[in-house]
């Protein structure tokens, strides 16, 4: 009975240990980055450019210049230190937040509201369902329609076509208002600066775990991986190949592959994630130069670069499980080609880069894109208790099982000592 007490703890133990293993020192880190970045699938240090009809799942942060070209949708905030530049016919589903002039192209599609420090323009048939509040001179093109406050250092400069508009309560903003407004600037330059060293943490935590592969400069053939960290001083794989990633059924299964300087894929690269269990974790961690995706590169996971990331036309960057993934540059720009897409379909943050609730919310309330505080409910929280899995189920049961076979062993072996014993004592 005793070795039963004792096995059973131990045998529970091993059976359930696969879901509960904690991600190494840099991985739990990145996996963090999108929600302590503002919910961001996209960081760039410097300007950023998305190409026509791409599309990113999540918010868009860059510390220069920021720009979604025609018919480019973004499924989040888009925050800039520099100019906002949203295409004709893109849609912004969050809020714009500017440090300088933010420009709404032809039939521009906002969910949110409009914050620039700088002059503000909803072009012609464009809409925007929250406010419009500037710095700079406001307008609102042909047809535009406003549903909120349009708000600006002068009179706003309003369509007598606009829609919705007229009857809005348009003026001048206050003294305060324009102050804070000169201080947006400011405050996203040091969100920026804040965000850079958040990645090159990551990078470093990373680029010191023990490496258990070192890769070859090229990858030529089709190939398949194991869980574990990857090294090379550069690599870059030719056009056409299709590398998987097998994490074996695995809870936490981490990929890391590090590259002390360009990680490069051929056009039309695919990487897959196959067998995959919970929480598992695909890196590409550029840690002293840049990425550069191949136009139609399919990849898993997410991208850290010292430098600059560049992502083809018509290519893929998803997480795993369709989850955010994300791409984010330490001290540079991020490009994305026409029909680029970036982030899972499952991405879905349930919280904006800036809290714009209450309405008389401005943009230089405490809540900032860099706020630690866990957010319900989105893809970067602090996991759950584990819950066993069915698999995890049949390795408890069948150590149980084992056991009472051993224990029934032993109360075997025990009843065929006992007359032995007997014979003895009478002898």
């Amino acid at each position: 009975m005793n070795f039963i007490k004792r096995a059973v703890p131990a045998a529970i133990v091993l059976a359930i240990a696969p879901a509960y293993g904690a991600p190494p020192p840099g991985v739990a880190q990145t996996a963090s980055l999108g929600r302590a970045l503002g919910n961001t699938t996209v960081f760039s240090y410097t300007a950023s450019t998305m190409g026509a009809s791409s599309t990113v799942n999540g918010s868009y942060f860059s510390g220069g210049v920021i720009t979604t070209e025609a018919s480019g949708t973004v499924n989040g905030d888009f925050v800039a230190v520099g100019a906002a530049n949203i295409g004709a016919s893109a849609t912004i589903t969050g809020s714009v937040w500017s440090g300088d002039v933010l420009t709404v192209g032809d039939t521009g599609k906002v969910k949110g509201s409009l914050f620039s420090s700088g002059a503000a323009t909803l072009g012609a048939n464009g809409s925007l369902d929250g406010d419009m509040r500037s710095g700079g001179v406001v307008t609102v093109g042909a047809t535009a329609r406003v549903k909120g406050e349009v708000t600006g250092p002068a009179t706003p400069v309003i369509s007598a076509s606009s829609r919705d508009t007229a009857g809005r309560d348009a003026h001048i903003a206050s003294a305060e208002e324009a102050i804070k407004s000169e201080a947006m600037t400011a405050r996203f330059t040091a969100l920026t600066v804040a965000g850079g060293l958040r990645i090159t943490s990551a990078q470093q935590a990373l680029m010191s775990l023990p490496t258990t592969t070192t890769l070859a400069a090229t990858q030529v053939t089709n190939r398949t991986f194991t869980a574990g960290v990857y090294q090379a001083a550069s690599w870059t794989t030719t056009a056409g190949i299709t590398l998987t990633l097998d994490a074996q059924h695995q809870d936490n299964a981490s990929f890391v592959f590090n590259f002390a300087d360009i990680f490069s894929t051929g056009a039309s690269t695919k990487i897959n994630l196959i067998n995959a269990g919970a929480n598992n974790s695909v890196i590409w961690n550029a840690y002293g130069g840049y990425a550069q995706l191949g136009a139609s590169t399919d990849l898993i996971g997410t991208i850290l670069a010292n430098t600059y990331i560049e992502v083809g036309a018509s290519s893929h960057v998803t997480g795993t499980d369709s989850s955010c993934g994300g791409v984010y540059s330490a001290t540079s720009y991020v490009h994305g080609g026409a029909s680029a897409v970036i982030g899972g379909a499952g991405c879905n943050f349930n919280a904006k880069a800036f809290d714009t609730t209450p309405e008389d919310a401005t943009p230089f309330d405490d809540h900032t894109p860099f706020d630690d505080t866990p957010v319900d409910n989105t893809p970067f929280d602090e996991p759950a208790a584990a819950v066993p899995e069915p698999a995890t189920y049949g390795l408890l049961l069948a150590g149980l099982a084992s056991i009472g076979v051993l224990a029934r062993r032993r109360r075997g072996s025990a009843a065929d000592r006992e007359p032995q014993e007997a014979t003895l004592q009478a002898a």
